[in-house]
């Protein structure tokens, strides 16, 4: 007899599941002494709707390998096509799929994945496809079969029927199920924390109407950092995007940014010898001793009698990491004085998003800003393991002083990055040490220092630098986007209300900002920045954009044929990501984490909470694209073929879509699985 039911919504259904509640109790505990654990189980359901919405997302976009076409049909049809009926004839589904009718009202579509050995069908109702096929559902997908119809199942389910499908092998899948499943637990984990940070709520007043009027009160570092402990919802698009494979929720409490604003940063004194030093000024032992006047003399005290504190070079080091890697990696080491723990000193940091970046914490962070800190934590994030590889630390001041020179002498005048001036991590002579285990020993005992954005030229007295991660949180004080509080910050300036024009002229306003500077540098100097939203500041003065600032250069690619036009030449440690494997490399990095991330991103969440029409925003993105090609063409110092390849790249219909779905179930980190979406630059959105 067949029925449909919803998968059980508030028990624990997963290890991991489990695994997080003890550590959500506490919390909860620790926050609001008469909390009931059932506000963890409340999340759990939105979690797992969350997740395998990312999951079926990424099937829809990535289409991977293996798994049959989909079908995505109008919601208002007197009939189901031919195909979809048959498919779901032939399982015994199509009465059941009638039955969990109505859909949503706002629900325009419904894709159908067939599953033909396991003899299922994934009903996911769709509300909006927006700019590159990405997918809004309107509601929890439902499996259906032949006997039943499940509504919101566990995300850990699909994983199964695409194992049964052939479309990842069992021991991928085993990983994948694995990683689904934590990041559906830390999903709700994180949501317990906010939007807000634990124990403070923040209420609209008169007095504060937006995000931006609270700025100097939000726990953290500085404003920016604050801002930053906001977003909880991890990568955008992977399922994974909450996982921390190898710490705990117990330690997650202690070191992940919607849970804390603070963090004890320790110290390792290395061996000059045994240590691998990049600057493009001071060292980074320098600009730590400059920074932390306590710490050489801490070092002097806790390295051998007979050696000195000039003997060593100093890295900073993530307190997960000092208690969990050190010790046992670097044993030998240690017992030879080459590693030399500093036990006795620390300094107070806030965790960034990507919770390995952390900024000190300081009485005057805007006048006197400390640089940030990126760490080295031997745990998965997405489908990565944080560490601070030998290549980061080589080529992180080479390519800084390389930007540097043309960005200040050419006329880049909206668009900066953030230095990386100084890194040094433990390297055994007789290097490079691309793989093996010294190259594991290097990247785990390592450490960068950044520029804070509040240091950048850039950035004005009065401007206010916000990660674009940031502007797609939802506001403490508004529950909407913080972007909608700038552009309000925007109108107010103005004296006007929130209009169509007033939203479109912000808008290009940004695009101006971000847009034009990227493409030059791309073709002129054959350089790709990844300007992800989590990767991209943008600079506001009174809600008017008018700088971005790009940060985490380990990300670039840079394809020397066109660098060399110009004199330029860039030595990159072996085995470096940066260095371009021809044009399609640049665009694949420039092109996905600009247009079909980072403005993907921000236009769905401008036209779900203004009135700007996404058709309309797409528009103006094109326009100001061909507009910079057209400039681009007419310097003489750029090859009109480099142009004009660069242009119909980006106007490829259909795009080149990095399918991050696709590459998990494949295993794949590094080496890039591509599906085609429908391009927004040229085709109008629906």
């Amino acid at each position: 007899m067949s029925h449909h039911r919803n998968a059980s919504a508030w028990t624990l259904q997963t290890n991991a599941e489990r695994d997080v509640f003890g550590a959500a109790i506490v919390y909860l505990k620790q926050r609001t002494p008469n909390s009931q654990p059932k506000e963890f189980l409340d999340r759990l359901p939105a979690a797992r709707r969350n997740i395998c919405s990312r999951l079926v997302r990424g099937l829809l976009r990535g289409q991977p390998d293996g798994l049959p076409s989909h079908t995505i049909l109008p919601v208002k049809r007197a009939e189901l096509p031919d195909d979809a009926h048959q498919a779901l004839r032939r399982i015994g589904a199509d009465e059941l799929f009638r039955q969990i009718q109505p859909l949503p009202n706002r629900c325009q579509s419904v894709a159908f994945l067939p599953f033909p050995t396991a003899e299922t069908i994934v009903a996911a109702p769709i509300e909006a496809i927006h700019g590159y096929d990405r997918f809004r559902l309107a509601e929890a997908v439902t499996l259906l079969s032949s006997t039943e119809a499940i509504q919101n199942p566990h995300p850990v389910t699909i994983i199964s029927l695409l194992e049964q499908e052939g479309v990842t092998s069992q021991e991928q899948a085993e990983r994948i199920t694995e990683e689904i499943a934590e990041s559906t637990a830390n999903l709700a984990f994180a949501r317990l924390a906010g939007p807000t940070n634990p124990g403070t709520t923040f209420e609209a007043s008169v007095d504060h109407s937006t995000v931006l009027d609270i700025l100097e009160t939000l726990p953290g570092a500085d404003p920016a950092s604050a801002l930053e402990r906001l977003a909880t919802e991890g990568h955008p698009f992977h399922p994974s995007a909450k996982i921390r494979r190898g710490m705990t929720p117990a330690e997650s409490l202690l070191y992940a940014p919607e849970f804390t604003d603070e963090i004890d940063v320790r110290f390792v004194a290395v061996d000059t010898e045994h240590a691998l030093q990049a600057h493009t000024g001071p060292t980074l032992t320098e600009l730590l001793y400059d920074c932390f006047p306590r710490l050489e003399a801490a070092v002097e005290r806790g390295v051998p009698t007979n050696r000195s504190s000039e003997d060593y070079v100093v890295v900073p080091v993530h307190p997960w990491q000092y208690y969990h890697v050190i010790s046992d990696r670097y044993a030998a080491q240690i017992d030879v004085d080459r590693v030399v723990p500093v036990p006795e000193y620390t300094v107070s940091a806030t965790p960034l998003l990507n919770l390995r970046t952390v900024v000190p914490k300081t009485d005057n962070p805007q006048t006197h800003p400390q640089p940030h800190l990126k760490l080295a934590v031997d745990v998965q994030l997405t489908n990565v393991v944080r560490t601070v590889s030998p290549q980061a630390v080589s080529n992180g001041p080479q390519v800084t002083e390389l930007l540097h020179t043309i960005l200040e002498c050419d006329s880049f005048d909206h668009l900066g990055i953030l230095s990386e001036a100084a890194a040094t991590c433990y390297h055994a002579p007789g290097g490079p040490h691309p793989d093996g285990d010294e190259y594991h020993n290097a990247r785990n005992l390592s450490g960068l220092a950044r520029q804070n954005p509040y240091a950048h030229s850039l950035v004005p007295e009065e401007g206010v630098p916000i990660a674009v991660g940031s502007l797609l949180t939802p506001s403490p004080v508004t529950n909407h986007p913080i972007v909608c509080d700038v552009l309000d910050q925007f109108a107010a300036t103005r004296n006007k209300p929130v209009t169509t024009a007033i939203a479109k002229a912000f808008f290009e306003a940004y695009v101006d900002t971000v847009v034009p500077e990227q493409l030059r540098l791309l073709s002129k100097y054959g350089i790709a920045l990844e300007t992800h939203p989590q990767n991209s500041y943008v600079v506001f003065s009174n809600g008017e954009p008018v700088a971005t600032v790009v940060r985490d250069l380990g990300g670039i690619r840079v394809l020397n044929d066109r660098l060399a036009r110009h004199g330029f030449t860039f030595d990159a440690y072996p085995d470096s990501d940066v260095d371009a494997d021809g044009e399609r490399d640049l665009y694949n990095k420039l092109y996905y984490a600009l247009f079909q991330n980072h403005f993907t991103e921000l236009i769905i969440s401008l036209v779900e909470h203004t009135p700007l029409d996404e058709t309309a925003c797409w528009d103006s993105v094109r326009t100001r694209c061909l507009e910079t090609f057209e400039m681009l063409r007419t310097e003489s110092n750029i090859p009109e073929k480099w142009v004009n390849r660069d242009e119909n790249a980006l106007f490829e219909d259909p795009a080149t879509h990095k399918a991050l779905t696709a590459m998990r179930l494949q295993g794949k980190r590094h080496e890039y699985v591509t599906s085609h979406v429908s391009n927004p630059l040229v085709n109008p959105v629906e």
